[in-house]
């Protein structure tokens, strides 16, 4: 991504309704798994960014310890004036060793243009102990792609049974791949269909990621909350987010 985006993200991740809403995702699952291993867990995060979800579980009593990655000396940067624990690599290369994972996770990476999917996740499964949970969260539904995707240099947009396919075919079994975030894509939706027929920009402008006033963030962040109390009995067909859960046989 361009430095701007990092320092944007760095600004306003611990605030905004959107990061706020994949966080909480994010924790619940992994608590969940914790229950299910019986102790709490070693994680590492694959492209982890500035560091909002390391520091997150770092202060969960269900996390042992977190580790993480990225190649952009930025992000690098800022995950380690969070006192993380992070390395410089790219995700197609990741740093495979003796240590062992008990989830690994990796958040709105897979669909970045300089990523092989592939790639990025046979390192991710080597990463896992047997028995390990992979946690992915991806842009979904090509029809959605904008001219954000491009300054976050997004390359592609996946549907559920592309997604299931790729981890399969690392040695995976998906337990459950979900879309969210799903009652406000017909508003993306439309958003995309007024970009067609606007000039196209430059790419390299200031980022689009904004903070919301206060009560319209904590108005996203009640609707993506009841969404998920619905959707855990009433599935989604479609969201521009997909997240994936898949267990290391």
């Amino acid at each position: 991504m361009q430095d701007q985006e990092y320092h944007v993200l760095a600004a306003l991740e611990q605030r905004h309704w959107w990061y706020r809403s994949l966080r909480r995702r994010v924790v619940e699952r992994l608590q969940r798994e914790a229950s299910r291993q019986g102790h709490a867990l070693e994680v590492f995060d694959a492209g982890c960014g500035t560091g909002g979800m390391l520091a997150e579980l770092q202060a969960q009593a269900s996390i042992a310890c977190t580790a993480g990655c990225d190649l952009h000396p930025l992000a690098l940067t800022y995950a380690r004036e969070r006192g993380l624990q992070v390395v410089e690599s790219s995700v197609n290369e990741l740093p495979v060793g003796d240590a062992l994972y008990d989830a690994v996770i990796s958040l709105d990476v897979l669909y970045h243009r300089q990523v092989d999917p592939p790639q990025a996740l046979a390192g991710m499964a080597a990463m896992l102990r047997p028995g390990g949970l992979l946690l992915i969260n991806v842009a979904a539904m090509p029809c959605l792609e904008r001219r954000h995707d491009r300054r976050v240099m997004g390359g592609r947009r996946y549907l559920a049974d592309g997604l299931g396919r790729q981890v399969r075919a690392v040695g995976l079994q998906p337990e459950s791949v979900s879309y969210w975030n799903s009652w406000l894509t017909p508003l993306l939706w439309l958003q995309t269909r007024l970009e067609a027929l606007l000039p196209e920009g430059d790419d390299n402008q200031n980022s689009d990621v904004t903070l919301p006033p206060i009560w319209i963030n904590n108005l996203l962040i009640g609707l993506l909350q009841w969404e998920e109390r619905v959707s855990s009995s009433l599935p989604m067909p479609w969201g521009s987010s997909l997240m994936l859960l898949a267990r290391r046989p």
